[in-house]
């Protein structure tokens, strides 16, 4: 009688939460999440989106500096002809960042349609086989749901359904992938 009141007395509660976790990539932060999320404590979660922090704000960053520095200098040489050059490179660095900033993007275009798909099976949460071929030419194959997709870092992270892990490849390690109907 007393074990069927204790487990009465349990309710379960939902809770809406941000997270921010430091790691090399938004693939490893992620890892990390699932890695704290798998206890016996959490009965289920729901990662509904990974955000890439830090990018704008680099490029943020070294524009003001730029600007900063260009100030600085032109506040040291009240020449006119000596601080407008200074200026105009500062103007002209921030172009040139954005468009070697959209270079690489030219670079993936032969993996966008992978990515896409991707996405895709992330987003319907399909189940998919991937083929990962590791380091001395072995082969695994996993059934595992895309977890998050990182088209700049080249990641994809996966959570193996048989083993309750999650890992994370690189594309050049994806030999192949089905998926299942």
């Amino acid at each position: 009688m007393d074990i069927k009141q204790n487990h009465i007395d349990k309710r379960r509660f939902l809770f809406n939460v941000d997270i921010l976790i430091e790691s090399e990539s938004n693939g490893h932060a992620l890892e990390k999440l699932l890695h704290l999320l798998n206890t016996s404590e959490v009965q289920d979660y729901l990662v509904k989106e990974g955000i890439h922090l830090g990018k704008t704000i680099e490029v943020i960053m070294r524009e003001t500096i730029g600007k900063q520095q260009a100030d600085t200098n032109s506040e040291e040489k009240p020449d006119k002809a000596k601080t407008t050059k200074p200026l105009d490179k500062a103007a002209a660095a921030p172009t040139m960042k954005k468009d070697s900033a959209a270079s690489p993007i030219k670079l993936e275009d032969p993996h966008q349609a992978i990515w896409d798909q991707f996405q895709g099976f992330k987003e319907r949460n399909s189940l998919v086989r991937l083929t990962i071929v590791k380091a001395k030419g072995i082969k695994l194959s996993l059934p595992c749901r895309i977890l998050n997709v990182d088209a700049p870092g080249g990641m994809v992270s996966v959570y193996h359904v048989d083993e309750k892990q999650v890992y994370l490849f690189k594309i050049n390690e994806i030999d192949d992938f089905a998926v299942s109907s």
